[in-house]
């Protein structure tokens, strides 16, 4: 169903661009602040989870009287440190205002009455702490305000264990594709794509480990998880196991087949393994690449597998501005009552930054976590950030056997300006299609047209 919030009438063509000039006077009073070195230490991203945040220290106030023990002060957030460095705690927020004009035709509008329309809300409202504590480990919990209230990140990260890595234990984003392993605040496009959104798995409670070989030019992470995805509070992640819909073993591994230049110029392969077995019915789906609507355009309903194999290779290439990157997703059930049905989808897309800067590659991590301007935006100077663009085709068939999910076909234009390290005004245009779909409401010879942009800022 729609969003309560959403409706079509409430806002104008008028109201849509209005708010698109309010992110843009926010972004110039951004420009404003004190820009930024060159060489400055990169940013620490509250979703980088393979950088050594805690390491170094930076001015700030000592506290008085029984305090005393303890040190505040500010760098890439806010962070609170014992004097004895036993425990050093940071924290972070994430905001994200989209606003966006959807249009559908009339296959769509029928099966959907409450889908097309102009929107304004906060997509992602995000508040995350993170810890080290008594050279044991560092660990995360991490809250989602926007929407309904929802425990993200909650898990802990011992130190680096012999052969087998760094192991966490708790709720996390399982190892699996590039994408979907990505922070979201670093992707190129402002929605993750249909085949990752429909195919891979997102987060669950579990076991995982991560290690890198031949100086860091390979990744490994497995892991081990119980199918119960977000949860309501910290407390709830007991219910959360209790009504688990199956088990999940998951494994990722990547390598760097050219690395030079700093990252500049690379090559980039992986794959990602999944076996998962079901005691409980599923449901394939996926949003057509927005955060502004819930309605799910390709959509197999509830069914019960008993298993499900799950492959992904993944491919980039980075030649200084420019980028090209795709993943294949396929999913074989093990289900003689639907046929065994096999879902799979694909997408590519490449990018070029107008301003020269490369996509920033995560070698402990083997995963891409953003684009660092040469010279952050600020009024009355030389600075304009980093400007970006890109164009992406996806497709998800989830039509097999018994199954009627539909298969939907997306072409996204996008054009990114990155004001600094920590801000970002984001444009996209998506254009989809939809047809096969028999699971209600059918639909075939679907359209929609998606004009969507974003404001986000880390703090």
């Amino acid at each position: 169903m729609p969003r309560a919030n959403r409706q079509a009438s409430a806002f104008t063509g008028a109201g849509f661009c209005g708010t698109l000039l309010a992110c843009a006077a926010l972004a110039a009073a951004l420009g404003s602040a004190p820009a930024k070195a060159a060489d400055d230490e990169a940013k620490l991203s509250g979703e980088s989870d393979s950088k050594r945040w805690w390491q170094g220290g930076d001015d700030g106030v000592t506290l008085p009287g029984v305090f005393a023990d303890w040190h505040l002060y500010q760098k890439d957030g806010f962070r609170i440190d014992r004097s004895d460095a036993s425990l050093k705690l940071k924290f972070n927020a994430s905001l994200w205002l989209d606003a966006g004009d959807i249009g559908a035709n009339d296959a769509l509008e029928t099966a959907f009455p409450g889908y097309p329309g102009q929107t304004v809300e906060f997509s992602r409202a995000r508040v995350t702490m993170r810890g080290r504590a008594f050279d044991a480990g560092d660990f995360k919990f991490q809250v989602e305000l926007a929407q309904k209230p929802q425990v993200k990140d909650s898990w802990f990260r011992f130190n680096p264990v012999p052969y087998l890595g760094r192991i966490r234990v708790g709720n996390m984003r399982e190892p699996y594709s590039l994408e979907n392993s990505t922070s979201g605040g670093n992707l190129t496009f402002m929605s993750r794509s249909l085949p990752t959104l429909a195919l891979a798995p997102g987060r669950n409670i579990g076991i995982a480990t991560t290690n890198t070989a031949f100086d860091q030019r390979l990744t490994w992470s497995a892991g081990y998880f119980w199918n119960t995805a977000s949860y309501a509070n910290f407390g709830g992640a007991q219910d959360a196991l209790s009504n688990s819909i199956g088990i999940d073993f998951v494994a990722r591994v990547t390598g760097l087949a050219r690395y030079a230049h700093g990252g500049r110029d690379l090559i980039h392969l992986g794959l990602s393994l999944a076996h998962q077995r079901f005691h409980d019915q599923i449901q394939v789906r996926a949003v057509p690449e927005t955060a502004l609507t819930d309605d799910s355009l390709v959509d197999t309903g509830k069914f019960q597998p008993e298993r499900a194999v799950n492959i992904n290779p993944e491919f980039v290439v980075v030649a200084g501005p420019w980028s090209f990157q795709a993943e294949y997703f396929h999913e074989a059930f093990k289900y003689p009552g639907a046929g065994n049905p096999r879902l799979k989808g694909i997408y590519a897309f490449g990018s070029y930054i107008l301003t020269g800067e490369s996509r920033h590659y995560d070698r402990a991590a083997g995963v891409f976590d953003g684009v660092r301007p040469k010279r952050n935006f600020r009024w009355g100077s030389s600075g304009w950030g980093a400007w970006e663009v890109a164009l992406r085709l996806s497709h998800v068939d989830l039509n097999d056997g018994a199954l009627g999910g539909g298969r939907q076909t997306d072409l996204t234009a996008g054009l990114n300006w990155y004001i600094n390290e920590d801000s970002r005004l984001m444009f996209n245009f998506v254009y989809g299609r939809v047809k096969g779909r028999s699971n209600p409401p059918p639909i075939d010879g679907g359209r929609t047209n998606i004009l969507q942009a974003r404001f986000q800022i880390d703090f």
